[in-house]
């Protein structure tokens, strides 16, 4: 049993390459993915002006990008999305969030144009767009 299994394997290794050539890039996919993502999360929460507490999320995908404006964009974002996250889950009536929220849009838009100095203008090919609601 064990040397039917050692011979199958061997059979089966020998017909599979051992290095399977890799997918060439297209020229919708960036090199980029982390930047991508992040470009793509901040595009689409301006569009829908998005709770801030996804901003964080955002801000670590930028933070591991290569390139060093959506890098620093993304350390800039992340402490601004963490306190406008705190106080929209906090909703405390005292607090004016008004000087957060205006960080937060700042730091957004900041990321947003770094994005645009890497990608070009939105929308880029590879965002992905939620599909169109079925009409009936």
């Amino acid at each position: 049993m064990i040397r039917t299994l050692v011979v199958a394997t061997l059979l089966l290794a020998g017909c599979s390459p051992t290095e399977a050539p890799t997918p060439a890039a297209s020229s919708t996919t960036p090199s980029d993915k982390s930047a991508a993502s992040a470009c793509t999360r901040v595009a689409l929460t301006i569009e829908k002006n998005n709770p801030p507490v996804e901003d964080m999320g955002t801000a670590m995908r930028a933070i591991e990008s290569t390139d060093s404006g959506v890098r620093e964009a993304g350390q800039r974002l992340g402490p601004i999305a963490q306190e406008a996250g705190r106080l929209w889950v906090e909703n405390d009536p005292t607090v004016d969030k008004g000087p957060a929220n205006l960080r937060l849009a700042d730091a957004r838009q900041g990321l947003l144009t770094a994005c645009t100095n890497l990608f070009g203008a939105y929308p880029w090919p590879f965002t992905r767009l939620p599909s169109p609601t079925p009409s009936s």
